[in-house]
């Protein structure tokens, strides 16, 4: 089963790891194999944040569509209570986006 990530938080993380990669190159007097693994290191990571920049974050106001589609509708919002309505929406929405992942 997939599963939602914060991106900000993932991306703070590979940040971190790459300033680390370049700090510890820095801290090296010579040019060997652990300074060109921690060039190659923060270079893939650089890769790996360019691509997440690429990543589409949509923002989706429930409460919004919900008011548009159930309670503006006349037949809808005769059949379905608000909090009801709203916990079944949320619930479906969240499936959605947890079948997208997968």
């Amino acid at each position: 089963m997939a599963h939602l990530i914060d991106k900000d938080a993932l991306v703070a993380e590979i940040d971190r790891q790459r300033d680390e990669a370049l700090k510890r190159q820095q801290n090296l007097e010579s040019i060997g194999q652990e300074t060109v693994l921690n060039e190659m290191l923060a270079n893939k990571l650089n890769s790996i944040l360019s691509f997440l920049n690429t990543l589409e974050v949509k923002e989706v106001d429930l409460k919004k569509e919900y008011k548009e589609f159930v309670e503006d509708d006349p037949v809808y919002n005769k059949l379905v209570n608000g909090i009801v309505g709203m916990s079944i929406a949320r619930h479906f929405f969240e499936l959605g986006l947890k079948a997208k992942q997968v």
